[in-house]
């Protein structure tokens, strides 16, 4: 049975695993479609495909932008040219506005009594900080034990350290891919549902949405599957896979099928 997992993080953004370990674990699970999606983040990619390549896995180039709409509003970017200089562009400032959010959660921690300085997060100057990184030096420091109890203590909305997100737009997101050559998806439709205008976004140029989610029941799979061919978009499986230690840590995949699954199919380098 080939499996297809179309949403993965590396050590470029919020993964725990190089991309070399990734594509590994990729081949360990018996993916046979993948993709490699660092938050706005491409650099991964010099690493990852020669390491999927290697293992025989077919892939597309892919990327993850969060939106300041909402927390979890993402849109995916399959099929763009990672070294395209504008898009590079795009995504240093789109890393930049993170900085800047990090920062002001560090002053708030501050003022809990919680001193951490932006050196002290891991992450190199060169990839993607978020909220994880800070729950993981949290956790270094002992201060909590998980990055669920650092997000749920700290982090999350409602949290005392918690900062709104300040990314681009959806549409300033969904036009970055699409200038960068590649197809707009709306990731984890089920958990942004409340705040979905998939009418707006795909007169903005949304072409698909990620229906196969684990959180996603087989009810909620049907209804955006369902979803996606009333407003003329394809459908994309992932499994927002992280690493070990990052809570969400089980490579596997779902079941590839032309049916749901030949659009995205055509974006694929090998």
């Amino acid at each position: 049975m080939a499996l297809i997992n179309l949403h993965n993080h590396s050590i470029y953004s919020d993964g725990t695993l190089s991309p070399g370990a990734l594509a590994r674990e990729a081949a360990r699970a018996g993916i046979k479609y993948f993709s490699l999606t660092d938050h706005d983040m491409t650099g991964g990619w010099a690493e990852m495909e020669p390491a999927l390549k290697e293992a025989g896995i077919s892939y597309c180039y892919g990327v993850e932008l969060s939106t300041g709409l909402h927390e979890s509003l993402h849109i995916l970017g399959y099929g763009i040219d990672p070294a395209d200089p504008v898009f590079a562009a795009r995504l240093a400032d789109f890393r930049s506005r993170r900085v800047t959010r990090i920062k002001k959660i560090l002053e708030l921690l501050r003022g809990l009594g919680v001193e951490l300085a932006f050196e002290d997060l891991p992450v190199p100057a060169d990839r993607t900080v978020g909220r994880p990184h800070v729950a993981d030096a949290l956790r270094a420091r002992k201060i909590v034990s998980s990055r669920s109890q650092a997000f749920k203590r700290y982090l999350a909305p409602g949290a005392p350290a918690y900062v709104l997100p300040n990314g681009p737009t959806v549409e300033d997101a969904i036009r970055a891919v699409k200038e960068a050559g590649g197809k707009a998806v709306l990731a984890h439709p089920g958990v942004v549902a409340k705040v979905m205008d998939l009418p707006a976004w795909k007169e903005a140029g949304l072409d698909g949405i990620e229906a196969f989610y684990p959180a996603h029941t087989n009810a909620a799979t049907r209804e955006f599957v369902s979803l996606a061919g009333r407003h003329g978009l394809f459908v994309t499986a992932g499994t927002d896979f992280h690493g070990p230690g990052s809570e969400r840590d089980k490579m596997t995949g779902f079941e590839y099928s032309d049916e749901y699954f030949s659009e995205i199919k055509k974006l694929f380098v090998r």
